[in-house]
């Protein structure tokens, strides 16, 4: 999971932690365009530690991407 993560580019892995952000609750899924901004904002290189770092990261992807589907 870390190699997949890591070799995601800017984009996608800014899409990535929008969601586990939006699951988690930090953003609404109206907020997309500010989570997804605030994301590219954080270290590429960092985010397979980051996204690895969080305990409830398959649950949030899942709620985020419940949230942004509806």
């Amino acid at each position: 999971l870390r190699a997949l993560i890591s070799d995601l580019n800017v984009d996608e892995a800014a899409e990535l932690i929008a969601l586990a952000w939006i699951g988690r609750g930090d953003f609404d899924a109206s907020e997309w365009g500010e989570a997804l901004t605030a994301a590219k904002q954080r270290p590429l290189r960092q985010t397979a530690r980051y996204l690895l770092g969080l305990p409830q990261l398959a649950d949030w992807l899942e709620q985020g991407l419940e949230s942004v589907a509806e």
